[in-house]
């Protein structure tokens, strides 16, 4: 069977019929069949996301798929013998390019391994410059990285000292020239030491597999300023193969860390590679709203927090209360405040649908920002929910409380998901802080 496909935040249906041209199941007995598929398959079911059921559409049985926020891959076992036999690839709801946005938030996509070869590993393995790009951008970032250490070099010098080689003294000192020239080892404190020249060797490999055929056009085209400019770094100075893996220690300043860590995903890729994998687009989404606002901040005079903490506190609390709340972005602005959060679900994308799933998950995302919002002082307030669209959308509410005299102001925003038009996205948003 070939791979079965399927987008992230979407369901499909899959009949007993179609399953069972390589199931050979009995065909009178399909619900047996498929809840054996869902038992031996729980595990990737599980890591993906995917909520697997029985269900019947037009008196056919079959397989129901929901999936949810993650994109990846991972093998299906057969019902009939328990052996691999196909994969499951969930791929992105809104076009998004994973790479391009990684690249654009400068910031390190980590893809989740599960200990489960693909089937057809070849076809929808995690790909190659997922680790290559998230290695520009963490080479880029620790190049100007304070990371001095003592290297040792031989000299050749006049005087002897502690150091100094006798034994190829001895062997040399017989031509008359040599009796004044002593090897010696110094130690100096360089920032083109061993372990830095370990590293740029990695780049170089990054490099050499971005530059090949297993890296789309586009994507090639898009970094070709970036790894020009690694490339000459390369030619320019010294490197030397790594030995091993690197050791990441505590002492290591955090840029230090985080290149190292990705030069070990590098090394070891071609065996984490053919691995189940997954990615989480919400957080991926989470960042990219973070940026277009900080973007939209900057034009509006406003300042941004991320992720800012608010705390609860109180005695004898339950072990299931919350230790605090932290909405996605704050943007403080004057005296106004204006509280934000990210969804990575597709509301905007069926405005004119009325499903029970979609009110319920509204409603919660609606109840989300109120409660952010209440911490603002001001009976004016402003919230804004944002969700991925195929382009740029924005519906205002108002949330108009008579008995404290508070209004809330209430923007559903539609955001493309994308690189292209940027510009035009972080002007149309920036009109809401006028």
């Amino acid at each position: 069977m070939s791979t079965i496909r399927i987008q992230c935040l979407n369901e499909c249906f899959i009949t007993f019929a179609n399953l069972n041209t390589d199931w050979k199941k009995d065909k009178r007995y399909p619900e047996q069949a498929i809840q054996r598929f869902i038992t031996f398959n729980r595990e990737t079911f599980s890591f993906l996301g995917i909520s697997a059921s029985i269900d019947e559409v037009n008196y056919e049985k079959g397989l129901r798929l929901t999936t949810s926020n993650f994109i990846g891959a991972a093998p299906l076992r057969t019902p009939s013998s328990g052996k691999y036999y196909t994969d499951i690839n969930v791929i992105p709801r809104f076009g998004e390019n994973i790479s391009e946005l990684a690249y654009l938030l400068k910031d390190t996509l980590e893809p989740e391994y599960l200990d489960k070869e693909l089937h057809q590993s070849d076809l929808i393995r995690a790909p190659f410059y997922f680790d290559c790009i998230n290695y520009f951008n963490s080479f880029i970032k620790a190049i100007h990285e304070p990371w001095n250490k003592f290297d040792s070099k031989i000299k050749k010098e006049s005087t002897p000292c502690s150091s100094t080689n006798w034994l190829k003294y001895i062997q040399e000192s017989v031509n008359p020239s040599n009796i004044f020239k002593f090897e010696n080892q110094k130690n100096i404190l360089s920032r083109e030491h061993n372990e830095w020249q370990e590293l740029t060797y990695v780049l170089n490999i990054a490099i050499g597999e971005f530059e090949s055929f297993r890296t789309p056009p586009s994507i090639k085209h898009r970094y070709f300023s970036v790894v020009t400019m690694l490339k000459k770094y390369v030619n320019e100075h010294k490197t030397v193969k790594p030995t091993a893996i690197f050791n990441i220690h505590t002492f290591d300043p955090p840029k230090i860390k985080e290149l190292k860590g990705n030069a070990n995903k590098l090394l070891a890729h071609n065996t984490t590679n053919i691995k189940s994998w997954r990615i989480d687009s919400a957080e991926l989404f989470e960042k990219y709203v973070q940026y277009i606002l900080k973007q939209v901040g900057n034009i509006s005079g406003a300042h941004t927090m991320c992720n800012n903490k608010i705390s609860i506190i109180g005695e004898n609390r339950p072990a299931w209360m919350l230790r605090y709340l932290e909405p996605d972005i704050i943007l403080h602005k004057e005296e106004k405040f204006y509280f934000a959060d990210a969804k990575y679900k597709a509301h905007m994308l069926n405005v004119h649908s009325s499903t029970k799933d979609l009110k319920e998950t509204f409603r919660s995302d609606l109840h989300q920002i109120l409660a952010y919002s209440s911490f603002d002082s001001s009976k004016n307030k402003t919230s804004i929910l944002l969700y991925p669209c195929n382009k740029f959308r924005n519906i205002k509410l108002d949330a108009i409380n008579k008995l404290g005299n508070v209004h809330n102001q209430i923007f559903l925003v539609g955001l493309p998901f994308t690189t292209v038009g940027l510009d035009n996205i972080i002007n149309q948003l920036s009109g809401i802080l006028r």
